[in-house]
Parts: C-alpha cells; sequence; structure tokens
C-alpha cells in the first residue's frame, strides 16, 4: 500500500477500514482486497497508480461500469449503473432487478454489486474476464 500515490493509498484505507468493521476477516485478505478495490477506483476514474515492473492483469479494471441492484420506494427494486446519479430501471422483484443488472455487466465485462434491503452489500458477482477465478462468482 505503500507503493500507492497519496490518493489512491488513502481510498485504500478508507476501504480496509470498511472492510474491518463490517466483516469479520484477516488483515492480510483486508489489505489485498482494499488495494485491489482502491486501484479499480482509480482506473475507472483515469487516476494512474504506480506499478513495480511487470503489470498483472488484475491490477487495475479493465471492463466497464458496475451495476448495482438497490431497494426502492414501496418494495421496488432498482438497477443503477456505477458513477451515475440517476437509476436505470425500477422493478416489482430484486429477482427481475439482477436479470436486467447481469445482463448488463455481462456484456459490458463489469460487476454486480446486490443491496440487501437495508441498503448493506449483500454480495458481489464479478463478470470480469481479467478476474481469473472470480469471475462471475459471489464475493461477499
Amino acid at each position: 500500500m505503500k507503493n500507492l500515490p497519496a490518493k489512491v493509498r488513502g481510498k485504500a484505507i478508507e476501504i480496509a477500514n470498511a472492510l474491518l468493521q463490517k466483516k469479520s476477516m484477516s488483515e492480510g485478505i483486508v489489505i489485498a482486497t482494499a488495494t485491489s478495490r482502491a486501484k479499480d477506483w482509480a482506473a475507472n476514474r483515469g487516476i494512474k497508480t504506480e506499478s513495480s515492473g511487470k503489470k498483472s492483469p488484475t491490477d487495475a479494471k479493465q471492463h466497464g461500469e458496475d451495476r448495482y441492484v438497490i431497494p426502492y420506494h414501496h418494495d421496488q427494486w432498482a438497477v443503477k449503473e456505477e458513477g451515475a446519479k440517476k437509476i436505470e430501471k425500477v422493478f416489482r422483484s430484486r429477482k427481475q432487478a439482477m436479470k436486467l443488472a447481469t445482463r448488463e455487466a455481462k456484456k459490458a465485462n463489469a460487476g454486480v454489486t446486490v443491496q440487501n434491503k437495508t441498503g448493506e452489500i449483500q454480495r458481489r458477482i464479478s463478470y470480469n474476464p481479467h478476474r481469473g477465478a472470480s469471475n462471475g462468482k459471489t464475493r461477499k
């Protein structure tokens, strides 16, 4: 983490603190996860991250904007694109919203983040072919 630019390192620390509060993970996994997510965050915003020599395809997100399935007014569910201020579409069920979010994420080689009714992250699914073994797998 110390080799990251200050802005990216700050984001990694913010992510690590959030992970430590919500999950019972070992520090090593938290640091690796936070660093990876901070690099993804930076890549999506055009911020360069320093690399030590050979670049790994998992160092930066090489895909489109992620989709979020979020609770919406009166027991409805919505799909929102990462970084968008407005939602894309509203559905009566989470299953319907998941279907659209999954289809769009697969097209964009992105991911889907699903929230529960209280807005907490329930699961994440990556459809990024550069993520190797986590492709299409649920990450909690």
